[in-house]
């Protein structure tokens, strides 16, 4: 405040009046793109949660993207129609010699885990086959098997890759929300209550669990909102099986889930096109606000 403003003399200025209702041109200042918001709420979510975020690689073989996970070499998933191989490089070279061995033996005749296995002839050549990764699970695996001893919550939020077709509510591209809980009393009650606290902060009131199959949990079960009147289903989850986790050296349970962002961003968007998210609408980006 300037010396005549403090001297009153401003008392004796006519001041001209101001129309709240004249026109004025819109300004749109810079700030993040809504889906980098979300991301930004979820992490710091998981983290409020005690959780620390781990990072991977886009390009993965074949061993630790689906054999690892105890997902058969003639599974579906595998085909062309769902998975986006690599040409350069076309092979990755599996240096862990001793556990592509014990996962051959899972995979053949279920090894040291009691289980029966899948019953056909493992191939290394099939491991060593390079992709883009079609879950960031392969980022979980990799991480109990280099910290095998309990506890660790950890997390992930990152891009997947798939050959899908582009319609409303399917992408080649898409980001998916992984994490796991190993501990020694883990359990399936921990992780429904995890899940639900997560969707909670998130604004989900609504929350309920459905059976499920997955060839690397079990049990398993997918999560559903409710969300203008109608159950909408964002992931799955469940315990990883025997398999998984006894060849790595982790003897305790291991609490995992992978939810889509995508379609969660759908519905705090109100979108009906999951398109609309990646088209760059400057209309719809400069008008939505941050939430």
């Amino acid at each position: 405040m300037c010396i005549r403003d403090r001297d009153g003399s401003w008392k004796t200025k006519i001041i001209r009046p101001y129309d709240i209702h004249a026109f004025a041109p819109a300004k749109y200042g810079g700030k993040p793109h809504p889906l980098i918001h979300l991301i930004s709420k979820i992490r710091s979510i998981f983290l409020e949660m005690g959780f620390e975020e781990i990072e991977g690689d886009f390009v993965e073989s074949c061993f630790w993207n689906m054999d690892m996970l105890f997902i058969p070499q003639d599974h579906p998933a595998r085909d062309m129609q769902d998975t986006l191989y690599t040409k350069y490089p076309s092979k990755i070279k599996i240096k862990e010699k001793n556990l592509i061995d014990k996962i051959a033996r899972v995979h053949e005749n279920g090894g040291d885990t009691g289980s029966t296995g899948w019953g056909y002839k493992f191939s290394k050549e099939e491991s060593e086959r390079a992709l883009l990764r079609t879950h960031t699970t392969v980022n979980t695996i990799r991480y109990l098997y280099n910290h095998p001893e309990p506890p660790c919550k950890v997390f992930s939020i990152g891009r997947v890759f798939r050959k899908e077709n582009i319609d409303a509510t399917h992408l080649p591209e898409f980001y998916q929300i992984e994490g796991i809980i190993h501990e020694r009393d883990a359990n399936f009650r921990m992780l429904i209550g995890v899940l639900k606290e997560f969707y909670n902060r998130m604004g989900f009131e609504k929350i309920r669990f459905r059976p499920a199959y997955f060839p690397y949990t079990e049990p398993s079960m997918e999560v559903e909102v409710f969300w203008n009147n109608e159950w909408m289903e964002l992931g799955g989850s469940g315990i990883f099986r025997p398999e998984v986790t006894e060849p790595v050296g982790v003897k305790n349970p291991v609490l995992a889930w992978g939810l889509g962002l995508e379609r969660l961003a759908m519905l705090k968007f109100g979108l009906d096109d999951i398109r609309d998210l990646y088209i760059s609408d400057l209309g719809w980006l400069r008008k939505k606000p941050l939430i």
